[in-house]
């Protein structure tokens, strides 16, 4: 199915394009925009919050039975954007610009886009996506980073002061840390002006960590030159072939056979890619689907050890505790 949505920035137009092209009912909140949207079997839910002049949070959660195509309209923009994808994937095109950016579970992406701006997305059918996003204002981003704005590439300093209209991305694996402070934002205990406070604080901890990895990210790693955009391609799919296969994963050679690469390039593309080994990704994403699965399902230890693949719950919960200071339970009761 294809729609075509208002500027991509505003959750209220949205879903007021959806109601009136798929003819269903959809309530918003107009102090705190939200929506929840039922369409032929597929379910959307997220809200915006504008935590001060220039600096918004929005979270997009969906579970798509079929696939989407969107369209939203052409924007006249200048932000610097954050995307945090926890689960599922989807391909955006930012015209006028011919590039896919492809975003993926468990990688976070820092964006600039400047002028006008039209959002081009395809969602896969059977999956369920979850998306944090961030938007700031340039100059917002400029006072807060000080100095530290300098060390951006030079493409995106470019577009967020005009000289250039377009957009770029660089992406980066959502580390354990990262990670945490989203659960906390997602899980958000409090409730009105308090709620608003601690949302901020969450979301500029946030940010400077990534402003923190992508910068060192540009100063420390030299772009690959060996991997072709077929072969970037391959080793994604090879990533999602492990995440749907955490109790029983392929070996090394059998997912490389599966993708048609050979061994050696996915094992040193992997690394390239997602900074990590294959199966080190593999344990990595074991453990933070653990947390979900420990939060937000009426799962005891043994049963959340098992859906990740171990047999044995006192190595799942001696891993766990390596990875993240704490054993399932106390995080669990946490």
């Amino acid at each position: 199915m294809e729609l075509s949505l208002p500027a991509y920035g505003n959750l209220l137009k949205l879903t007021q394009t959806v109601q009136a092209q798929a003819g269903i009912d959809c309530q918003v909140n107009p102090c705190h925009p939200n929506f929840a949207v039922k369409l032929e079997g597929s379910h959307w839910w997220g809200y915006s919050v504008d935590l001060r002049a220039g600096l918004t949070l929005s979270v997009v959660e969906a579970d798509f039975q079929k696939s989407f195509y969107l369209v939203a309209d052409a924007q006249d923009c200048s932000i610097l954007r954050f995307n945090f994808c926890l689960s599922g994937r989807f391909r955006g095109r930012f015209e006028p610009s011919t590039d896919e950016l492809l975003v993926t579970a468990g990688q976070s992406y820092l964006g600039a886009l400047s002028g006008q701006i039209k959002l081009v997305s395809e969602f896969a059918a059977a999956q369920k996506l979850l998306l944090v996003r961030i938007d700031v204002d340039p100059l917002l981003f400029k006072f807060l980073m000080g100095q530290r704005f300098e060390a951006l590439s030079p493409d995106v300093k470019n577009i967020l002061a005009g000289d250039q209209p377009g957009c770029c991305w660089q992406g980066s694996p959502i580390s354990s840390a990262g990670k945490m402070i989203l659960y906390q934002m997602l899980n958000c205990p409090y409730q009105d002006t308090i709620r608003q406070l601690y949302l901020e604080g969450k979301v500029l901890e946030l940010m400077a960590l990534k402003f923190s990895q992508f910068t060192e990210k540009n100063q420390l790693m030299p772009p690959s030159r060996h991997l072709k955009p077929n072969d970037i391609e391959r080793i994604h799919h090879a990533k999602h072939i492990l995440i749907n296969n955490l109790v029983n994963p392929p070996s090394l050679n059998d997912l490389a056979r599966q993708v048609s690469i050979n061994d050696f390039k996915l094992k040193h593309g992997f690394r390239q890619v997602f900074g990590t080994t294959v199966f080190g990704y593999l344990h990595q994403h074991r453990m933070e689907h653990a947390q979900l699965l420990l939060k937000s399902q009426d799962m005891n230890v043994t049963q959340v050890a098992q859906a990740v693949g171990y047999s044995n719950p006192s190595q799942f919960s001696a891993a766990f505790k390596k990875k993240f200071g704490v054993t399932p339970k106390v995080f669990q009761s946490s």
